[in-house]
């Protein structure tokens, strides 16, 4: 099987060795169709990345020539494919070294999200194999320049993410002499000079963690006359804070993942969390928060901004625990200093070792992605002093003292600015209508706007407004919102899968009518139920945020609505898994019932 580096020399390898790509416009063209992921590259596209902006006359037949060559060097094995108005390759992508890349970072975060970072470093050290040197070599400056920056960047944020694994293991003696290194090289990323600081601290060399702050605030305020980032300042306070510690006694969890660095928003919200988590408040119990919301809404990057915001108040450490990967309670023992193989079989036991764990500390539990109550109630901590953090789409209202803060989808203005920071506002100035119905088709989703943005980001050349169109489609939107990791069909499924038969029925149906508002009777017209029963299906669905309440001043009734990404799934759910006839059956229901205006 061909293999092809774009981490590196762009290349292929067959079974033989290295095959022959000696010209810069050829390693271009396998480049740019290597990049596009199995789709069409066009004409007009690969003209840019071979010439810029002065293509000769005969780029069209140079193409065909390039294309020709390719398919002669590459062999049987690797079809490159006409499609109009371009080419495509098709590869698998564990072909391709950079998708194999993207891969492994995925898994290792997704590990390291969820406690475990012995493995998340070694998902991550792998990852990072695959680099052999400057991405794309050998190919146009027109390519280079487009496509370069962004691969560069996902090398740093896997480097950042490996040594945050590292951090949480310990430090190793190398570790501090390659951030410092890093930091040298990459002076303005402050997720490195932050691990730098902690590495420092953890190894008792407070005084040195503290002289790095300084000398990185004095070269910010000479150079550009600004101050270190928010997050950069509260480390230093917290590290100010401390008494410097020998570094035997430093390895106390603070096992937060990394703060998202285009947080955008959400300022009130925050500022209630971090008052609910405040351990005056909590008036000698344990305090506890709950972040409730849809799917996609920011609710983990907000607990964790918040969580770091807090991180001062709870000087025994910060735990953070994935509750959807198994045995959470296992993965807190071990993250609070348990050895595995001390770990208790029994549950109960391993609730009194949690309880023993925490006596006499002053430690924040981050719990994501909870359930219920029932999954989250044995791990509250029952410590005064100690505290909670979860998040969830239910609204956990059964837990005893708990504060809720429920977050919406953004304010337009603050999903625009979102969009904003991730492409850069002179894009957005160019084209500001086409940015707003980017947000518009996004539902101001936290998530749909991050990967429209990353698409964005990925692909300077394109105008928002190709983009724009593309989520035009309300049945194709879905497929436009992925990105690497991310897809926000993915994260609402979640919830569907989660819901009993009846329910499912109900999410699918009730799509094919809710373009707007509609009250309980119309669900219970569509679905030919009872209303009493239609009510309790629609308000499970609103328990797990796949309905949203509407009040609408002076109606008799509430009124209920799909947000525009979770109809967009439920539309591909009903014609997925609804036959034809009861499609057409539904809807004639719906409209057959459905009220005229000014009535309901």
């Amino acid at each position: 099987m061909t293999k092809f580096r774009l981490l590196g020399p762009v290349e292929a390898h067959d079974e033989r060795g290295p095959v022959a790509l000696s010209a810069t416009k050829l390693r271009t063209v396998l480049g740019a169709l290597l990049l596009s992921r199995s789709r069409v590259v066009s004409d007009d596209r690969l003209t840019a990345l071979l010439w810029g902006d002065r293509p000769p006359a005969t780029a069209g037949s140079q193409i065909q020539t390039y294309m020709s060559r390719l398919r002669q060097r590459l062999g049987r094995d690797v079809e490159v494919i006409r499609r109009n108005p371009g080419y495509l390759l098709q590869a698998a992508p564990d072909q391709i070294d950079l998708y194999v890349f993207e891969r492994l970072t995925a898994r290792g975060r997704q590990e390291l999200a969820s406690g475990r970072a012995a493995e998340a470093a070694r998902l991550l050290r792998e990852a990072l194999t695959m680099w052999q040197g400057p991405a794309l070599v050998g190919v146009t400056e027109f390519l280079g320049d487009a496509e370069r920056p962004r691969l560069e960047e996902a090398r740093l944020a896997a480097i950042e993410d490996r040594i945050t694994a590292d951090l949480a293991l310990g430090v190793p003696d190398d570790l501090v002499s390659e951030l410092t290194r890093l930091v040298a090289e990459h002076p303005l990323r402050e997720r490195l000079r932050a691990r730098l600081m902690t590495a420092l601290h953890l190894t008792g060399r407070r005084a040195d963690a503290l002289t790095a702050y300084a000398a990185y605030r004095g070269w910010l305020a000479d150079e550009l006359g600004i101050d270190p980032g928010a997050d950069l300042q509260q480390l230093h306070a917290s590290i100010l804070a401390e008494p410097d510690v020998p570094a035997a006694q430093a390895a106390l969890p603070a096992r937060l993942p990394a703060d998202v660095a285009d947080f955008t928003g959400r300022q009130r919200e925050i500022a209630r969390v971090v008052d609910a988590l405040r351990p005056e408040r909590a008036a000698g119990r344990p305090a506890v928060c709950v972040v409730a919301g849809m799917a996609g809404v920011g609710k983990t990057a907000l607990a964790v901004r918040a969580a770091h915001r807090s991180a001062a108040d709870y000087p025994g450490g910060q735990v953070y625990v994935d509750l959807r990967a198994p045995d959470a309670l296992a993965t807190i023992l071990e993250t609070l200093g348990l050895p595995p193989e001390n770990l208790p079989a029994d549950i109960d036991e391993r609730l009194r070792a949690y309880r023993d764990l925490l006596s006499g500390r002053r430690v924040l539990v981050l719990l994501d992605n909870a359930v219920d109550e029932r999954q989250v109630r044995p791990l509250l901590p029952q410590q005064p002093g100690c505290a909670a953090l979860v998040t969830a789409r239910a609204r956990l209202v059964a837990l005893p003292g708990a504060e809720l803060v429920d977050i919406g989808v953004l304010p337009p203005d603050d999903a625009l600015a979102l969009l904003s920071r991730i492409v850069g506002d002179a894009r957005v100035a160019r084209e500001p209508s086409a940015a707003q119905r980017i947000v518009r088709f996004c539902g101001c989703l936290p998530l749909g706007v991050r990967i429209a943005g990353a698409r964005l980001a990925a692909k300077p050349h394109w105008k928002l407004s190709q983009l724009a169109s593309r989520l035009a489609d309300h049945y194709g939107r879905l497929d436009e919102l992925q990105v690497a990791d991310l897809e926000v069909r993915a994260s609402v499924v979640v919830s569907y899968q989660g819901l009993d038969q009846p329910a499912q029925r109900a999410f699918r149906l009730l799509s094919l009518v809710a373009g707007r508002q509609f009250p309980a009777w119309t669900a219970a017209a569509v679905l030919d139920l009872p209303l009493a029963r239609a009510t309790e299906l629609v308000e499970s669905l609103v328990d797990v945020r796949l309905l949203e309440v509407v009040h609408v001043p002076g109606a008799s009734q509430v009124r209920y609505r799909f947000h525009d990404l979770v109809r967009s799934l439920a539309l591909e759910r009903v014609a997925a898994e609804e036959p034809p006839e009861q499609r057409r059956t539904a809807l004639r229901r719906a409209l057959g019932w459905w009220p005229r205006d000014g009535e309901g």
